[in-house]
């Protein structure tokens, strides 16, 4: 009977109609000074720029070190020359895995010239930074403005609209700026007014930086201005048309006016553009081949998808909780939703700083991509999700040769990549394997609201990335089980790779896998794999000592040594992010949790490990403490004003913990994963759920 009241209690939730417009704008993002790690970003997911507190990106070497002023979009990729014709083989060594040679591409060589390939294909290709857009303002004296001449800021985000509206005074002199981005094309639009433009003290100042090749590029270096080419291509009365060219990357900016404007050269990479003394300006800014439309048209067009994005799909409304935390829990939901949408729904895998800077030279790590992207097919918004799967297509060929190149059947997926799926050489990432039942898993949430020809059409992907998982795994005879390693790295990455097996998030995984593999097998009509059969009828446990889930198994126990109490605890992985084998005990893993909670080495944490620890709390009914990890108050688990998750000096924001928030958050709102006598929310609060399958 209590299961049925708690169950008709959940139904009465979902049923109550949330204003969802209320919600998000409880959450509008304010700034009253040039905070560096307060910059906004407009987008549309395969394109991001993001300004300073101006409205515009006028201060981006002020803003480097904090949330930097980037302008980025999923096609903006470089490489520099090879005239060393260093070749990828150059970069092979071969390692053992579980008792046979592999070769991975890897660092540290010892050799000039094969480290010299390897610093080369790490580096390239690269994303790099498109240009900045930003207002060249003159004092009465003559001099240009600097920050501290910047006064009365007044600026605000809304996230329900996509816009900013900045105001700012300098001298005496107010003004007001609008910005947002078109929805689909890579255009930014800004509307200015202020009487410094009709004075001829306020003008615009575009200019070109050259890529850093550095693992961060925060967009600012001028160096090397001889090797790279800006110039005006074309011009209109309302329209100026620059080319900037790095090698063989060659792209158009384009502005158009709603009056007339003028160019300057400045440098050799950077122009002034001036208006016609009006008081008032509209601009559209095209980075690349673009397709620009109407200001007021374009506005409104962006509006209405931003209030579709919001208005579709799940959402959650904390504003009845009386709980603090839940206000807090809510801001985060809402800014992370938004950031979502614009830095990660391109046809590529999102690199782990988005779209505003680089980090590991802008390309994407694949264990990350479910961190990323899965939330989306959890609150019913599976278009965003899917948008990444031509990137598994088109690099299917290169996956295979990986595996091909390693000994393996099927495709053996990347981890540090590029749009081409290049696999960059690692000391660490080479090893990794979480990665590989990613898509498995991805595609198969997708199935779940599909018709069975998805799976029809993706059924190849899966039956290859298992394949490659069957490969990988070996038989011990004397336990009479399978077993995955040694030879590999698992998601928690101090651990050596050499003597390495059942890691339990990778072990588990592996199960889940090959288990969705064989029922998609039998879903397009195709007999169960028998290997298959017997691996998952013959699957080894978890490693423990003394009734406490250990990190690998081989080591005894481990949380006596600082290597094993550090970086993600991915042990709860095989009891939260992935369902947990039927031989793993909850207590257990509840006694593991609370081990960790006590001893872990919590400054080496990264900010999806908060929602990994959360997840596991939530398959263990115990939603007080998945609150808590959500909102741990430690360096890694901060949220910034603008909803990004900083975790240091050097990431100063990390969207993987994002996104693992917002994958917890809707396991929450089904009730973990649907268990009707349990709500997902702890038992006091107040909370409207609508719109999740």
């Amino acid at each position: 009977m209590r299961a049925i009241v708690l169950l008709l209690i959940s139904f009465s939730l979902f049923a109550q109609k949330i204003d969802r417009k209320s919600v998000v704008e409880r959450h509008l993002v304010y700034n009253q000074a040039l905070d560096t790690l307060a910059s906004l970003s407009v987008g549309n997911g395969h394109f991001a720029f993001t300004v300073d507190a101006t409205g515009l990106q006028t201060f981006p070497a002020f803003y480097a070190k904090g949330i930097p002023l980037g302008t980025q979009s999923s096609w903006s990729w470089h490489t520099f020359p090879n005239p060393e014709n260093f070749q990828r083989s150059e970069t092979y060594r071969t390692e053992n895995y579980a008792g046979r040679p592999m070769t991975y591409a890897l660092q540290g060589h010892k050799n000039v010239r094969k480290d010299s390939a390897t610093d080369y294909f790490r580096a390239n290709p690269h994303r790099i930074h498109l240009g900045h857009l930003g207002f060249r303002i003159k004092l009465e004296n003559g001099s240009l403005a600097t920050p501290e001449d910047i006064r009365d800021i007044k600026q605000s985000f809304n996230p329900y609209t996509g816009e900013i509206n900045s105001t700012f005074s300098v001298e005496g002199f107010p003004v007001m700026v609008l910005t947002f981005s078109d929805p689909k094309e890579d255009i930014i639009y800004t509307k200015v007014e202020s009487h410094l433009l009709k004075i001829g003290r306020l003008s615009f100042q575009l200019d070109f930086p050259f890529p850093s090749q550095q693992f961060l590029d925060e967009g600012v270096s001028n160096a090397y201005p001889e090797k790279h080419k800006s110039y005006l291509f074309d011009s209109a009365p309302q329209q100026l048309i620059f080319q900037h060219q790095v090698d063989s990357l060659l792209y158009p900016v384009a502005i158009q006016a709603n009056q007339l404007i003028q160019s300057q050269q400045l440098s050799p990479h950077t122009y002034e553009i001036k208006a016609n003394h009006s008081g008032r300006i509209e601009l559209a800014v095209g980075f690349g081949a673009v397709k620009f439309s109407g200001f007021n048209a374009t506005r409104l067009q962006g509006r209405k998808d931003w209030q579709q994005y919001w208005n579709k799909g799940g959402m959650i409304d904390l504003g009845q909780v009386k709980d603090k935390r839940a206000k807090e829990l809510e801001r985060r939901m809402v800014l992370s939703m938004y950031l979502a949408k614009v830095q990660s729904t391109s046809e590529e895998p999102p690199q782990e700083t988005g779209l505003v800077y680089n980090s590991w030279f802008g390309r994407p790590h694949l264990e990350m991509t479910w961190w990323h992207l899965m939330h989306f097919a959890y609150w019913n918004k599976g278009e965003y999700l899917e948008k990444v799967l031509p990137w598994y297509e088109r690099n299917f060929k290169a996956a295979k040769d990986l595996a091909l190149r390693q000994g393996l059947r099927g495709v053996r997926w990347q981890k540090m990549t590029d749009p081409d799926g290049g696999e960059s050489p690692s000391s660490v990432g080479s090893f990794l394997l979480w990665q590989q039942p990613h898509i498995i898993d991805m595609l198969n949430e997708l199935s779940k609201r599909k018709p069975t020809s998805f799976k029809h059409k993706y059924h190849y992907l899966v039956e290859e990335t298992a394949v490659a998982m069957e490969d990988l795994l070996s038989w011990d005879s004397l336990g009479n089980v399978y077993r995955l390693g040694p030879g590999f790295i698992p998601a928690q990455e101090s651990l050596p790779y050499a003597t390495t097996y059942n890691a339990p998030l990778e072990l588990t995984y592996w199960f889940k896998g090959l288990r969705i593999a064989q029922e998609w097998r039998k879903a397009t009509g195709k007999r169960p794999n028998k290997k298959w059969t017997h691996i998952l009828s013959h699957y080894p446990a978890l490693p423990e000592q003394a009734g406490i889930y250990q990190a690998a198994s081989g080591y005894g126990d481990t949380y006596g040594n600082p290597k094993f109490i550090s970086d993600h605890p991915a042990v709860v992985g095989a009891f939260g992010m992935v369902e947990p084998l039927s031989s793993t005990d909850p207590i257990k893993m509840r006694a593991t949790l609370h081990k960790i909670k006590k001893v872990w080495n919590w400054d080496s944490t990264w900010g999806w490990d908060y929602p990994l620890l959360a997840m596991t709390a939530l398959r263990l009914y115990d939603a007080e403490q998945a609150v808590d990890f959500l909102l741990m108050p430690l360096q890694k688990n901060t949220y910034l004003k603008n909803g990004h998750n900083f975790q240091d000096k050097r990431l100063r924001l990390y969207m993987p913990g994002n996104g693992g928030l917002l994958t917890t958050l809707a396991w929450m709102a089904q009730g973990q994963l649907g268990n009707p006598s349990f709500s997902g929310f702890p038992k006091k609060w107040k909370v409207k759920i609508e719109g999740f399958k």
